[in-house]
């Protein structure tokens, strides 16, 4: 009974992180699966709550989640927080923070959020 309740639980889970991240980030599913680094129809496998992510898929979707946190405590509104995403970014050696996210480096995206909300990089 606990097995299940917790199974429903991740599934939700999943699908609010994949629907919140596309709001946020404006990312297509193919590029969501690239950033969570598994297929677009194990995406929508999790989307539909046919299947719950993996411990690892898991901790992915929590650093998509810090970064939606982070992106909003730093720059106060969606818009400025999408306007850096899409940005040249010096501590990124002037990549886009979002081509970094498609091609499932996130952890780096985190990294330079990180430092900003915390001050390291003003």
């Amino acid at each position: 009974m606990a097995i299940a309740v917790v199974e429903r639980l991740e599934k939700e889970a999943a699908k609010q992180t994949i629907e919140e991240a596309r709001e946020t980030f404006g990312l297509k599913y193919v590029d969501l699966a690239a950033a969570l680094d598994v297929d677009r129809r194990t995406l929508l496998r999790y989307r539909n709550e046919v299947s719950a992510p993996s411990p690892k898929v898991r901790m992915r979707m929590e650093t998509l989640r810090e970064i939606a946190y982070i992106l909003l405590e730093v720059f106060e509104t969606r818009e400025g927080g999408i306007e850096w995403l899409y940005s040249p970014v010096d501590l990124l050696r002037r990549r886009r923070p979002i081509d970094l996210m498609r091609n499932g480096d996130i952890d780096d995206v985190l990294a330079v959020l990180a430092g900003l909300y915390s001050g390291a990089h003003t």
